[in-house]
């Protein structure tokens, strides 16, 4: 009897291993997460970034389910019913399953207690937060870079995501913040607002782009960029509520950037302008392309939301 008993305690302490071993996820993989369940690696985010994708997807509504897609690894939408819904996926379908392209999907570390830090796509995921028929339940597939559930505390946690630069700890002046003051949640209501970051987005394939060694892009890219047109920029001397100050902001930053010789330094980010997928001509064409395409929709919702 003392026997059976010790075997079915082995057996028990053997299964509950495995299935710790199982429920944290391990890199490489692609999980399932609800919204709401993912914790922020920075405090900041660019809204004019998410307002231009918002006022897209107004403007377009079938825009939403090619970003759903896409960023589940699965391509764009495929077939779209009317009465399709974020919030049921059974209800439209994508053309390819869940990771098929798994470079445009967005990564998660696993934290202690199997917690799971979000490293790349708070713009995104944000938007989808914010739109309407998203929200925090809407579930999302990502793909797990890293696991740091070992961590001995949460002190040791955050040294390491530091060391990996998966972490971004500075506010929308650029003043470092302790990692303990980084948001619970994604959303307009817990992220603070970078309008660098914005502008910065707005250059892409203008200023920069994907650094042309094939070097994989560093993680908060646009923020180091941000950062350091901090210091060179005043936007007080440009009218962002306005269309014509708005395109004028971008041109500047974007003459800014591309001023920089590929080996220069950005700020003290410790990666250089090609690194950073820094160009040295500005491609006029595409900026134009931005000022045609994006702009209306940012200053139409700077402007509904005050």
């Amino acid at each position: 009897m003392r026997l059976h008993r010790w075997t079915v305690a082995l057996v028990l302490c053997v299964l509950a291993a495995h299935a710790q071993a199982f429920s944290t996820p391990k890199p490489g993989q692609v999980i399932e997460v609800a919204l709401e369940q993912l914790h922020p690696t920075q405090a900041v985010v660019g809204f004019d970034q998410i307002y231009y994708s918002l006022g897209l997807f107004a403007d377009k509504p079938a825009k939403v389910f090619d970003e759903y897609c896409q960023t589940n690894g699965q391509g764009d939408a495929d077939k779209v019913p009317q009465h399709a819904e974020l919030l049921r996926p059974a209800s439209f379908t994508c053309k390819s399953p869940v990771g098929t392209h798994p470079d445009a999907m967005k990564t998660v570390v696993v934290g202690p207690g199997g917690q799971l830090y979000l490293t790349d796509g708070h713009h995104s995921f944000t938007t989808l937060w914010e739109v309407p028929g998203g929200g925090p339940q809407l579930k999302m597939w990502v793909k797990v870079t890293d696991d740091f559930s070992n961590s001995a505390d949460m002190a040791t946690f955050w040294h390491r995501m530091e060391a990996a630069r998966k972490v971004w700890l500075k506010d929308n002046h650029g003043q470092t913040r302790p990692p303990q003051q980084l948001p619970a949640h994604l959303g307009f209501k817990s992220l603070q607002d970078d309008t660098f970051r914005s502008l910065v987005y707005f250059t892409r394939k203008a200023a920069y782009g994907k650094p042309d060694d094939g070097a994989i892009a560093p993680e908060f890219l646009e923020f180091y960029w941000g950062n350091w047109l901090r210091t060179q920029i005043d936007l007080s001397a440009f009218n962002l509520n306005k269309k014509s100050g708005y395109k004028d902001a971008i041109e500047a930053v974007a003459q800014r950037m591309v001023s920089l010789a590929p080996g220069s330094p950005v700020g003290d980010s410790g990666f250089t302008a090609h690194q950073l997928g820094g160009m040295s001509h500005l491609d006029q064409g595409e900026l134009e392309k931005t000022f045609e395409k994006k702009v209306p929709y940012v200053i139409e919702r700077r402007k509904s939301r005050g």
